[in-house]
């Protein structure tokens, strides 16, 4: 047995707290944010995220320890808390203290359990752009896309125009039954009929690429039609260049800090004392923008994210933690526990429980750095398309050189020599590709003998063209 009539247990080397003499705590009785800690009326104790973490501490514990919550004059500040503290008015003081380095001097901190730091907070608005519809992909996707769309259209007509009647006629008329063709297709309404198999293969690889592009292109617009902006012109030394009204919470260190490190003037800083003061300010412009610690500002994001935002945090300070007399036993004890709490995930769910954002700012986006969609992202699927459409008229082109070929022997014998010149054979090609004849100048018309079948030109594989072949025979 020890002093103390401590069983089982080594001493602190340190008076220990008994039912008699219990731990004398102080614990702030207003801050801004009572999510941390507040007294309700006819309470006994405070509740709130910073009491439940010290009791989740004390089952930590392997030894009792017996307290009592004093409330803290809320007229004092968390210096003079902190100093009370030193002073042994208080055996430690539990609540959302900021470890700062003058206050090391005064009194120990346990291990911080939030971290903390100034953060900028700002009325958010919509990004207003006439070209906002454009902004889902970056230019040099546009551009691939836009030429992507030609290249499948001259496939198409190129592959269609000899056999599908719809893609005949005038020059004019099968430019713009081809371009109809393509751009109907990006809604999936083209009514045109497709005669050719392998026109189908290009046909289905372009779907393919327009059904990805769309579907990104949807949901890029609608990220971008939600997003909220940071007004671009608002920072720290815009404000303090244009003498903007800037509000603090009026018991916080941050006010010493705006004016003694950040040179703000004091006549610039509003002081509130309730969260629910920022909001108030803001709507009737009293301030321009909030100094809030990092805790406070995820808590007042929770609750506002649509109607304000946040910049990034450039200033760090040493977190939040609980404060101890100057060599306690206990700041040891405490660190070693809140570092459990956090490893095993107790301490995440605490956070969750009484720190969570509404259901509609849990997944709210306020990054302001979305960037538009890139090549880069669908040049595989740009590759696949190209190269599937360069294959179909490459065989195309094939096939069709080889029935040229097979025409021009059966003819050949009845041709004079200036029919058979490099000149007159590329005018035929030209005129078979094109017209799909095959035409022998300054002989009569007549029908071919053997006809020649196309397995490529027709749904029904007849190399039979809608319009009547005009094959030109000797005599």
């Amino acid at each position: 047995m020890w002093p103390g009539n401590l069983l089982g247990t080594v001493p602190k080397g340190w008076a220990m707290p008994t039912n008699a003499t219990p731990m004398i705590i102080g614990v702030p009785n207003r801050t801004s944010f009572d999510k941390f800690v507040k007294f309700e009326a006819n309470a006994t104790e405070p509740v709130g995220f910073c009491i439940d973490l010290f009791y989740m501490v004390l089952a930590q514990l392997d030894y009792a320890l017996p307290h009592k919550f004093v409330e803290h004059n809320y007229r004092g500040s968390y210096d003079d808390l902190v100093y009370k503290v030193y002073n042994k008015t208080y055996d430690a003081a539990v609540g959302d203290v900021t470890v700062l380095a003058n206050r090391t001097n005064y009194v120990d901190f346990a291990q911080p359990y939030a971290e903390s730091g100034l953060s900028l907070i700002v009325p958010s608005k919509y990004e207003d752009s006439l070209w906002l519809f454009m902004k889902p992909f970056s230019i040099e996707l546009w551009v691939v896309s836009g030429a992507i769309f030609i290249y499948t259209m001259l496939i198409v007509w190129f592959l269609e125009h000899r056999s599908n009647p719809e893609f005949r006629g005038p020059l004019k008329a099968q430019i713009c039954s081809a371009l109809w063709f393509t751009f109907s297709s990006v809604f999936f309404a083209h009514g045109e009929r497709v005669y050719s198999h392998i026109t189908r293969v290009v046909v289905i690889g372009w779907l393919f690429v327009v059904f990805i592009l769309s579907s990104s292109y949807t949901a890029s617009l609608s990220s971008l039609l939600t997003i909220r902006r940071l007004e671009s012109n608002l920072d720290i030394s815009s404000i303090q260049q244009r003498g903007l009204q800037v509000g603090v919470d009026d018991d916080s260190f941050i006010r010493n800090y705006l004016i003694n490190v950040l040179n703000f003037k004091s006549e610039n800083i509003k002081t509130f004392n309730r969260d629910s003061s920022y909001t108030s300010y803001f709507k009737n412009n009293s301030i321009a923008a909030a100094f809030l610690e990092l805790p406070y500002e995820k808590l007042f994001l929770g609750q506002h994210c649509q109607e304000y935002t946040a910049t990034t945090r450039t200033y760090r300070y040493g977190g939040l933690s609980f404060a101890f007399p100057k060599g306690s036993p206990f700041k040891a004890d405490f660190s070693r526990a809140i570092l459990n709490l956090s490893e095993n995930g107790d301490l995440k769910k605490l956070e969750e429980k009484w720190l969570a954002p509404l259901r509609e700012c849990s997944t709210n986006v306020t990054d302001s750095g979305v960037e538009s969609l890139s090549l880069h992202s669908f040049w595989g699927i740009y590759l696949m398309c190209g190269a599937t459409s360069a294959i179909c008229v490459l065989l195309y082109l094939i096939h069709l050189l080889r029935t040229f070929l097979r025409l021009q022997q059966v003819h050949e014998a009845s041709m004079t020599p200036s029919q058979k010149s490099v000149w007159k054979k590329t005018v035929r090609l030209a005129r078979y590709f094109y017209y799909d004849e095959f035409e022998i100048p300054g002989r009569c018309p007549t029908i071919a003998q053997a006809p020649v079948i196309d397995e490529w030109g027709s749904s029904k594989w007849e190399y039979v063209s809608p319009d009547h072949r005009h094959i030109s025979l000797p005599a």
